[in-house]
């Protein structure tokens, strides 16, 4: 009897084992409706998503509801920068005496001796540019991967290795990539609500491992 069922698995269509890996991620999703993560923040799963987009083979794509993202994550909003430049004055080209005046002066022509002195005040400021330029040709060593962590990067680690993968059914093509989603609000998968805050976390699943490989984007 147990060999006829091994024989029923090896001849049942991949979509149909996809299908029941869906159903069975639906079923324990409905029973554990809110999960606590490590931080102590509440999440909730929406749905699982299934596709080859990408070129990184099947990806499941699971979303979930974390109603205080919002509050867990640094606004971007507002100008890049606060600063304010100070205003200046207008700027008067005389062309026929080539003098360069500000604020409406007129200063007359520049004395030799006073641009020897502007070259050796400015000496100290160019040995700092010929400085800058040097360090320029230097490489820049590689951002490590933490800067492109979300704020909520733990969580979202645990969430993968704690509830998403006990939940891949074994029988059922196995996945290549695990996609989580996190939103403050439920919103149609593949519409954008310019209100909402989302963040994504890619993670690789080896063939022979049972463990989230975080992919930074």
């Amino acid at each position: 009897m147990a060999r006829l069922a091994v024989i029923g698995l090896l001849l049942t269509p991949p979509a149909v084992l996809a299908g029941a890996a869906h159903a069975a991620i639906a079923e324990a999703g409905a029973k554990e409706p809110s999960i606590t993560l490590p931080s102590g923040a509440m999440v909730r799963w929406v749905e699982t998503r299934q596709d080859n987009a990408g070129g990184f083979g099947l990806t499941y794509r699971f979303r979930f509801v974390m109603p205080d993202l919002a509050a867990r994550v640094p606004a971007t909003s507002g100008p890049a920068s606060d600063f304010e430049e100070e205003p200046r004055g207008p700027i008067d080209i005389d062309t026929e005496s080539g003098t360069v005046s500000e604020n409406g002066s007129d200063d007359g022509l520049i004395d030799p001796a006073t641009l020897e002195d502007m070259a050796e005040a400015d000496a100290p400021d160019m040995a700092e540019e010929q400085e800058a330029d040097a360090m320029l040709d230097e490489p820049v060593p590689a951002a490590p991967d933490v800067l492109a962590q979300d704020p909520v990067h733990d969580d979202i680690v645990w969430l993968c290795e704690n509830w998403v993968l006990p939940r891949i059914a074994s029988p059922a093509p196995r996945p290549g990539q695990i996609v989580i989603s996190l939103a403050d609000r439920e919103i149609p998968f593949g519409t954008f609500d310019p209100e909402a805050v989302q963040i994504f976390e890619a993670f690789r699943l080896a063939p022979d491992q049972d463990t989230c490989e975080w992919e930074p984007w």
